[in-house]
């Protein structure tokens, strides 16, 4: 930047030739150009602007135009602001320092959201009058955006502990030093403060939870559960109640590193389970309609083979069969037009396929998640169609569930997927049909959001 003001064309401008340049300019000039803190100096009634390699980079591609220009126009996109900062100066002779100043910026041709702690310091002739600003500052945009987000998490938090049941257990005896209103609401009381558990919660001292508890605090491993059946007696004269529940047991160190205290984070899931349980259910009848429907099947085909074999010959017969086809095929249909009913659920995801894995039906619900057409998935091999096509390993494992489903055993547990409207993650089973001899005759997936 030296370089650049000796170069300087300044014979047409107001300021005149550096040599002749006052003094106070001349001084502090001198200290910009030999500073390696962002400097600039602002000099004269139209505060021209010269500055330093430091603060060359704050102007972004308005450098090197700015130099020399009057402060208004080189900063018209902040004018509004900085102008009655810089008059202030110039007016009262008063420096000062502002931290966290937010300067809407134009770079890239777009304003953008710039942070900024700098100083405003005036510059004196010998005469003591103002001739100018001697302005340092820097860029803290960052530091600010990573505040704003800290915060913005601390409140997610925040939000979290005061819907989620929590406590905190202090100590080899699990003394309750904290619980929040949920955790109280769970527990039915609220008065355990500085009560050990066992005491708070002598109900559950048989049920293998204080056992956990002594093995986070004796290992400073954390702990997850999941589903658990909790026995709680909720009022002090009322029954034993269940609860399921969700938990996370994180231990808590001190100082020194040693565990002195485990944060319980309990999530009621007993309406879900509750829920599950009854979904299970369903899912079991509609099972057990299954097997009636592919025997029913298998009943027609055997049918179809007799009235082939006796029809050049016993007319009669045929047409007492036909009857009894008919009546068989009737039954059928209203069985399928029962199952299918059951079948169009938006709760769950279902399907049917043979026992090699041949996809041969799918609700409306799953085919929605695809956003696909029944004609876009039949004949495929389940593992091989887009419910699994975007996830990694995905394919591989609901074979491996399918294969085992076709020897005879339901094959269950939990996947997380890619889908069109994002991740999801399911709970699934792959269950055998069996007709009325026990043979696998076909398969049931389904799966359930978590």
């Amino acid at each position: 930047m030296g370089e650049r003001i000796r170069g300087f064309d300044w014979s047409s401008h107001p300021l005149g030739p550096p040599s002749q340049w006052p003094p106070a300019l001349r001084m502090a000039m001198s200290l910009c150009l030999n500073s390696s803190f962002p400097t600039a100096v602002y000099w004269g009634p139209q505060a021209f602007v010269l500055y330093n390699d430091a603060w060359s980079v704050i102007p972004a591609e308005k450098h090197p135009w700015m130099l020399g220009q009057p402060a208004e126009a080189a900063w018209a996109d902040i004018w509004d602001i900085v102008g009655p900062q810089f008059r202030r100066v110039f007016e009262d002779g008063e420096a000062f320092a502002l931290y966290d100043q937010m300067l809407p910026m134009v770079r890239g041709g777009k304003p953008r959201e710039t942070w900024w702690n700098y100083s405003l310091t005036p510059i004196r002739h010998a005469d003591h009058t103002v001739g100018g600003i001697f302005n340092q500052g820097n860029e803290v945009t960052g530091l600010v955006l990573a505040r704003r987000e800290r915060e913005a998490e601390l409140g997610r938090w925040r939000e979290m502990f005061r819907q989620a049941p929590v406590a905190l257990l202090r100590g080899p005896r699990h003394v309750f030093e904290f619980i929040n209103g949920a955790y109280a609401r769970l527990i039915g009381r609220d008065d355990v403060a500085g009560k050990p558990l066992v005491d708070a919660l002598p109900e559950i001292a048989d049920q293998g939870f204080i056992d956990l508890l002594d093995g986070v605090f004796q290992s400073g491993e954390p702990y997850i559960g999941s589903g658990a059946s909790v026995k709680l007696q909720r009022a002090a004269e009322g029954p034993v109640e269940e609860r399921v529940v969700d938990f996370i047991y994180q231990p808590i160190r001190d100082a020194a590193g040693q565990v002195d205290g485990i944060l319980v984070l309990v999530t009621d899931v007993t309406e879900r389970a509750r829920a599950e349980a009854a979904l299970r259910l369903s899912n079991w009848q509609l099972g057990e309609e299954r097997a009636r429907l592919a025997s029913l099947i298998e009943a027609e085909q055997r049918a179809r083979m007799a009235l082939r074999r006796f029809s050049d010959s016993l007319e009669i017969s045929v047409t007492s069969r036909t009857a009894e086809l008919t009546r068989a095929l009737q039954a059928q249909q209203a069985a399928a037009d029962r199952l299918r009913a059951a079948f169009a659920t938006d709760l769950i995801f279902q399907g049917f396929m043979d026992s090699d894995g041949t996809l041969r039906d799918a609700n409306p619900a799953s085919l929605a998640a695809i956003r696909c057409q029944l004609g876009d998935v039949v004949g495929r091999p389940f593992w091989e169609t887009p419910w699994f096509a975007q996830t990694e390993g995905a394919s591989e494992r609901m074979r491996e569930a399918v294969e085992e489903a076709s020897r005879g055993s339901t094959a269950s547990g939990t996947m997380t997927i890619r889908l069109p409207d994002g991740e999801r993650t399911f709970r699934f089973l792959v269950r055998p049909v069996r007709n009325a001899r026990g043979e696998v005759v076909g398969l049931v997936p389904e799966a359930q959001p978590v």
